[in-house]
């Protein structure tokens, strides 16, 4: 007669002291490693999508920078697994899709380990926007303000800023900004905007668009139910009225990208001049001023684009 099965408990004990018994004080230390290779830097993925704002990517970005709010989730990539570094308090992924390791940092927070910052990165291949974070070396100290370079996958801000350039996913000279956690005061100004889905949560000076107040080789341009100052990042020749358009800063200053404009084939919108809704200025005679935004802070009641009335 087959004998019974050992119950599961009993089972689990005697696993338990044969793994004591053959790898002893090494268990410990087989965990730290686990931890400082989670913690290290990541190799960044292709380029992705911005609103952002900007995410591409600065969103500026979204920043990513795509506009849309969510969730900040430090990462696009599902997990198998997660542990806490007890040295740095700090989880980590376990296995993503793609076989890698990749550590699990929060921007506004700034958890990773001593030497390392939190920046975004493009994880989607071929994307354009920053679409999630993970932890670096520090290789510079600029800060809010500042001019800056963005090379793939990092940046030369100090630790809580990003280097925001055209879109946030490109490289090259940009300007560092402040990360920050929603809700929460910025330390230098401005509101903190969850672009790109949240993975990219960053400190943007509001402005007008009827009046373009903002510093000298910026715009003021549309982000969530607000106006923001960002670099434009429109290709060269493009971002003029009726061009088609992706990204928060894909016009140029002064228009806005938007469906429902006549003539725009584009599924992501064209550009299209804001408006003055006490003042139509719209000269298609198929376009009227609309309200910008769903729900405009009291400064902002007054703006429109022009588009075809529904």
């Amino acid at each position: 007669m087959r004998k019974p099965f050992a119950p599961v408990s009993r089972l689990l004990v005697l696993a338990a002291v044969a793994l004591t018994a053959a790898c002893g004080s090494k268990v410990e230390s087989t965990e730290a490693s686990v931890g400082d290779e989670g913690s290290g830097s990541s190799t960044s993925g292709g380029s992705n999508n911005d609103s952002n704002s900007g995410n591409d990517g600065n969103d500026s970005a979204s920043a990513s920078m795509s506009s849309s709010a969510g969730s900040m989730t430090g990462t696009s990539m599902s997990t198998t697994a997660s542990e806490t570094d007890p040295d740095t308090g700090m989880g980590f992924i376990g296995m993503p899709d793609d076989g890698s390791i990749e550590a699990m940092c929060d921007p506004g927070m700034q958890d990773c380990p001593r030497g390392q910052k939190c920046t975004g990165y493009v994880s989607t291949p071929g994307g354009r926007t920053v679409d999630a974070n993970h932890c670096v070396d520090v290789t510079g100290d600029h800060v809010f303000g500042e001019e800056c370079e963005r090379v793939d996958g990092n940046d030369d801000c100090a630790p809580g800023f990003f280097c925001m350039t055209d879109v946030s996913g490109h490289t090259g000279p940009g300007i560092c900004l402040e990360y920050c956690i929603p809700n929460q005061p910025c330390d230098n100004g401005g509101m903190c905007f969850p672009f790109n889905d949240g993975s990219l949560p960053l400190c943007e000076v509001t402005c007008d668009p009827l009046l373009q107040d903002c510093v000298p080789g910026q715009g003021c341009f549309a982000a969530f139910d607000n106006f923001v100052c960002a670099i434009p990042g429109a290709p060269e020749g493009m971002g003029n009225d009726g061009d088609p358009c992706a990204t928060i800063q894909g016009c140029q200053p002064g228009l806005i990208c938007r469906t429902g404009t006549n003539g725009c084939a584009a599924d992501t919108g064209c550009c299209t001049p804001v408006c003055d809704l006490t003042d139509d200025q719209c000269t298609d005679p198929a376009e009227d001023c609309i309200q910008a935004l769903d729900d405009p802070p009291p400064m902002l009641q007054n703006v429109g684009y022009c588009g075809v009335p529904a």
